[in-house]
């Protein structure tokens, strides 16, 4: 295991199967033909052949697209097709501030291979040794890489939610930050990769946040998603990486980031500059 096999694990997907997902003329997502086949059923909602997916033009707005797809995906997750929605609205959109096309729950996006957005924040304390990083352990009981090794602060954005609030929302239900504290949070960047699943196809973009922390704040999980905390030198977390995959699968990939911004892999590195090209495959 090394930092750029968790950029090809990331970024292991096939579009064979799948056909493309239309909404509103432009095309959001892939969706698998065997799916594809089961939506046959509400042909006055979508229409499906042997090269798409769409979802009707007579339906012209978020309302009515969202209520389609609702009632579509409802009787799909009692056929087992779909996973138990989540009751979490994501937006649907062609490009990352574009306009809203659809909402879809947040359970249904990789069925429909639809861009998912979210929040990654590496909370961080500098010492005369180099960054120390607050590293989460998930709880045990969550649905992806439980008990695995995570960054202080994560979430997927929901609709009608900017990404600075989305910030201060799961900083303080994550880790207990307070507002102003999570307000200095920095932006730092955008990675994006995509990688097929049992469900369909999850196309991730996260916007990463790097957030200094005084020396002596302790982060306190208030939701349950994860069990504990502990700070590890960067350098630790990053030996880690490289030799293991204690870490949740993406959570790599932010490390990583922030480990070459802050001069922690040099461009010496024999992989530093595909590892640059990787951690953005297509944003």
């Amino acid at each position: 295991m090394g930092f750029y096999d968790h950029i090809v694990a990331c970024n292991n997907h096939s579009f064979d199967g799948k056909l493309p997902f239309n909404v509103g003329g432009v095309q959001v997502g892939w969706v698998r033909r065997e799916l594809a086949e089961l939506m046959t059923r509400w042909g006055h909602y979508f229409k499906i052949t042997d090269s798409e997916v769409s979802i009707l033009e007579n339906l012209k707005d978020v309302e009515e697209r969202s209520r389609a797809l609702a009632e579509a995906g409802a009787a799909l997750v009692v056929k087992q097709a779909l996973p138990r929605n989540r009751k979490e609205l994501c937006p649907v959109m062609a490009r990352f501030g574009g306009e809203v096309l659809m909402r879809i729950d947040r359970a249904w996006l990789e069925s429909y291979g639809i861009v998912s957005y979210g929040i990654h924040v590496n909370g961080y304390v500098e010492t005369p040794n180099g960054p120390e990083l607050w590293i989460g352990v998930r709880s045990k009981n969550r649905e992806v890489a439980p008990g695995k090794l995570d960054n202080m602060v994560a979430g997927g954005l929901p609709v009608s939610t900017s990404l600075a609030e989305n910030v201060v929302k799961e900083a303080a239900e994550e880790a207990s930050v307070p507002e102003d504290l999570a307000l200095t949070a920095r932006p730092a960047g955008v990675i994006s990769y995509t990688l097929d699943t049992k469900r369909g196809m999850r196309r991730d973009l996260l916007f990463v946040y790097d957030l200094k922390l005084p020396a002596d704040f302790e982060p306190v999980n208030t939701d349950g998603e994860v069990s504990g905390f502990v700070k590890w030198p960067a350098q630790q977390a990053l030996r880690v990486i490289d030799e293991t995959d204690e870490f949740k699968f993406n959570v790599n990939l932010v490390i990583i980031d922030f480990a070459i911004r802050h001069g922690l892999i040099a461009p010496e590195h024999p992989d530093y500059a595909r590892l640059i090209r990787g951690l953005r495959a297509w944003a």
